[in-house]
């Protein structure tokens, strides 16, 4: 894996002899950095947001390893090819199809639980916004799941 060096890595590229290991190392190294960046940082974060934040770490570089091995690892071919175009197309299947519905009855199930417990304005209010973190990982948690079962049926 190059860090600077990019004549190197241009080289094993054009070669057609860039490894899928450190394809899949790339990867990793690139969601880690973009975890850090989402790192709740607002001026009062909750402990749900970085509860939230640690799991979905977690699960990103469970799942990009679960992935790579669908693809059968380094003996794998086309990591990238593969990881982008079907997690783009179940991402966008899963807003439609997981996301939004999941979203419609978490929000309408958490406000009737919470109205129920007798939750004034602002504790039910945190209340729904808590289940919508819950429904996010569950998403992100669908997209990786179908990502790597698709990978690894085009092995």
């Amino acid at each position: 894996m190059k860090f600077l060096g990019i004549k190197a890595l241009k080289k094993e590229l054009s070669e057609g002899s860039l490894k899928q290991l450190d394809v899949f190392r790339y990867w990793l190294a690139s969601t880690i950095v973009i975890q850090l960046a989402v790192l709740p940082i607002s001026a009062e974060p909750a402990v749900w947001d970085y509860l939230y934040w640690v799991i979905s770490t977690v699960v990103a570089v469970v799942m990009l390893r679960r992935c790579y091995l669908a693809n059968g690892g380094a003996s794998g071919v086309k990591f990238s090819d593969k990881i982008v175009s079907i997690s783009w197309v179940m991402v966008v299947r899963g807003f439609l199809m997981v996301f939004v519905p999941l979203l419609i009855i978490g929000s309408i199930f958490a406000t009737l639980a919470g109205l129920s417990l007798g939750f004034n304005d602002e504790e039910l209010t945190a209340f729904v916004e808590n289940s919508m973190i819950a429904e996010i990982l569950v998403f992100e948690l669908w997209v990786w799941l179908r990502t790597a079962v698709h990978i690894r049926d085009v092995r």
